[in-house]
């Protein structure tokens, strides 16, 4: 007796692509909660610090003068004496010896955020996260609706015609 082969499915892609948009929907909704507990714990124990600007770093990669701006800022808080890296593209990028102003946390001084935002990675990092996650539901719930749609057009028995089932009962 011979045991029917089982073809697989000619669509092998939709595993793929919901695979990938279901890894970005993950990382995205983990940065997203990331972001948004260290904005409330900022909110809600932030001190103003003056940093002064110890290093800046020219952009690398691009000749052309664009991309980000890396800048090293010493500032105190809590009777030592920390040291973060922020990035900007803003025109023209702060020069050695300025002074900015952050908002540091007060049980987490290393966590800081520029005076006058919300997130501690730039105000524009957190809706484009939120973009990045919505864009792959819509796109994780579209491959599976046409993944299932496949299937239930595979696994349809085609109807025999009307004649057939008469010749079948003489």
């Amino acid at each position: 007796m011979r045991i029917p082969r089982i073809r697989a499915p000619k669509h092998r892609w939709h595993a793929l692509v919901a695979a990938v948009f279901l890894v970005i929907l993950g990382f995205g909704s983990i940065m997203m909660a990331h972001d948004w507990q260290q904005a409330e714990l900022l909110d809600e124990t932030g001190i103003q610090v003056t940093g002064i600007v110890s290093r800046v770093a020219p952009p690398s990669g691009n000749r052309n003068g664009g991309g980000l701006i890396y800048y090293d800022i010493a500032y105190p808080a809590a009777d030592h004496r920390y040291t973060v890296t922020k990035s900007t593209s803003r025109y023209p990028p702060p020069r050695k010896g300025e002074q900015v102003c952050l908002e540091a946390a007060r049980s987490q001084p290393r966590l800081t955020r520029s005076c006058g935002e919300r997130y501690p990675n730039g105000d524009s990092g957190f809706p484009t996260l939120v973009l990045v996650t919505v864009a792959a539901t819509i796109g994780l719930l579209f491959v599976t609706g046409r993944w299932i749609t496949k299937r239930r057009e595979h696994l349809a028995v085609p109807s025999a015609p009307a004649g057939a089932a008469a010749d079948i009962s003489r």
